[in-house]
């Protein structure tokens, strides 16, 4: 099975047989950007619950993973302006993104 192709992009009608298909329906810079930005925060917000919910003693490897995906987070985060104007409540996610 093939991988499927991003939401939107399809090969146009019609061409020369030995042209390659045009792709249409790509996203702008900008909105491919602000789809990066929500897509961080998602799952930036995912991962914070989650490690919020974790004992540190009895799940350590779990715990670990979730830190560590957190500070993966950290520079697209700093990049799309999110910490700028996001407060991070938990003192101990603050802690591991350097907040």
């Amino acid at each position: 099975m093939y991988p499927s192709q991003p939401e939107g992009r399809h090969a146009a009608p019609g061409g020369a047989p030995n042209q390659p298909p045009r792709m249409v329906g790509l996203q702008s810079n900008k909105a491919a950007q602000a789809a990066g930005a929500q897509s961080a925060l998602a799952t930036f917000v995912t991962y914070a619950k989650a490690l919020e919910s974790l004992d540190r003693n009895h799940f350590p490897d779990e715990y670990a993973m979730h830190a560590d995906r957190l500070k993966e987070l950290k520079p697209f985060l700093r990049a799309h302006g999110i910490l700028d104007v996001m407060q991070v409540k938990n003192p101990e996610v603050a802690a591991l993104i350097g907040v």
